[in-house]
């Protein structure tokens, strides 16, 4: 490495005037806040890219559970309009058509379930980057609409909880003959359903078991929370 010259850097300055000592300094000063204002800057579009890429983790999450959302409501209205057919006609089976019976042959064996992922939401809460958010009003909806899909998940699970309850000791008392009966989902089938009063209290639930705007609004709070996350952060 070249050494200083320490005699020749002495003469240079001891040659400068207070203005080229001044001018010397604000060189410094103004080259060090560049370089903070700089830094500060590249940080602060960093911090808006990770959200913006945050964001699009939460919305592609919430349009999975939407998916999940529908595929269960799908579910659950089979066994929706089964109940209405047979608490219409007063569980009176033999005034019901009976292949209207038949599409219903295996119904009553579906035990389902509700689940939803909220990892993206995690990693927001988990981060810096959830301080460094304003629209406090978006991060309300966002944590609110988790706690509207946890709700439902505990409503749709208890009923099939309850229908799992109901149907597996009923099942576990069926012969060989009455399973097969069962099967065929006709008039046979459902006076042996309807003989066992847990089923037949049950087959009454389902069609009162949601308020009768409930789905409709869970659904509809999904995608208002998806357009808000769209709108704000230019997502498509």
């Amino acid at each position: 490495m070249e050494k200083i010259d320490w005699k020749r850097v002495k003469t240079i300055v001891k040659g400068w005037k207070l203005g080229d000592y001044v001018r010397q300094i604000s060189i410094v000063v103004i080259g060090v806040l560049i370089t903070f204002m700089g830094s500060d800057l590249v940080t602060r579009n960093s911090e808006k890219e990770d959200i913006r890429a945050t964001m699009l983790l939460i919305k592609e999450e919430l349009k999975s559970n939407r998916e999940k959302y529908e595929d269960i409501v799908a579910e659950f209205q089979e066994d929706e309009r089964l109940s209405a057919l047979l608490a219409e006609h007063d569980l009176k089976i033999r005034i019901i058509p009976e292949d209207s019976l038949r599409q219903f042959a295996l119904l009553m064996g579906h035990i389902r379930s509700f689940t939803y992922t909220q990892n993206a939401l995690d990693i927001l809460k988990s981060s810096m980057l959830m301080q460094k958010i304003s629209d406090k009003e978006l991060l309300l909806q966002l944590t609110e609409i988790y706690e509207v899909l946890d709700g439902f998940k505990a409503t749709m699970n208890g009923y099939y909880d309850m229908k799992d309850q109901v149907m597996t000791p009923f099942n576990l008392t069926l012969t060989d003959e009455q399973m097969h009966c069962l099967y065929e989902g006709g008039y046979e089938a459902w006076d042996i359903y309807l003989s066992n009063i847990s089923v037949r209290n049950f087959v009454r639930v389902a069609h009162r078991y949601f308020t009768p705007d409930y789905i409709e609004r869970v659904g509809k709070r999904i995608d208002r929370a998806i357009q808000a996350i769209e709108e704000k952060y230019h997502l498509e």
